[in-house]
């Protein structure tokens, strides 16, 4: 492929949404959708077939999910770029997914035109946000609220906790011990001061993650 293409690679579960996307990046001259991917398992492999400049990728999806998928990828290619393309416009998912390694999140409430832009911009250097969490992003940096200090790590196993997965499920789903997942699960109640699932729920709630 010409080096004047940046090769993309849509991650979402939804054959719908890549297809159509797919059709508006490659309306740009410059950019050429390359692979395709319905789960973060799935493009980790597919990473390890070819050369991708900007992968776009959800967050809610099968199996681990998007934030583990940011995770795990980076710690394999720790230069590879990331592009945040969800619906959610939480800002603490927003500021997770970035501390996390993205190196830019967008909402798909967003005009289109803007994640051509958002490519672009990656491939600069740049940190594209989305219009909607950008403000409530840099307001929400300066606040100490008790789920802004979990790690990644520990913010995903949060919210699959939250979502009422047992630690079981979420030990399977992220391939860790049950041990660990219930560790995790102590050290995560005793930082937001909650002291059972269903104020962990309520936590949640209260914050829009669950």
């Amino acid at each position: 492929m010409s080096a004047d293409f940046l090769r993309v690679v849509l991650v979402d579960d939804h054959a719908v949404v890549r297809a159509g996307y797919k059709r508006y990046l490659e309306l740009d001259q410059h950019i050429q959708v390359t692979g395709e991917a319905d789960s973060g398992e799935s493009a980790y492999a597919l990473l390890a077939t070819q050369e991708v400049d900007v992968l776009v990728m959800d967050l809610s999806m099968p199996g681990q999910g998007g934030m583990e998928a940011i995770r795990r990828i980076l710690q394999r290619y720790p230069e590879q770029k990331i592009l945040v393309f969800t619906m959610h416009e939480n800002p603490a998912l927003a500021l997770q997914a970035l501390r996390a390694g993205a190196r830019g999140y967008l909402t798909k409430s967003m005009p289109p035109e803007r994640i051509v832009d958002a490519i672009h911009q990656v491939m600069r250097g740049d940190t594209p946000v989305s219009d909607e969490v950008a403000a409530a992003l840099a307001e929400l940096e300066q606040e100490a609220a008790p789920h802004l200090k979990l790690a990644p790590r520990e913010f995903e196993i949060f919210r699959l906790l939250a979502s009422g997965l047992s630690v079981e499920e979420i030990g399977q789903r992220l391939h860790l011990g049950n041990k660990t997942i219930a560790n995790y699960q102590t050290s995560i109640r005793q930082k937001l001061g909650v002291h059972s699932a269903i104020e962990l729920h309520q936590f949640a709630l209260r914050h829009g993650l669950a």
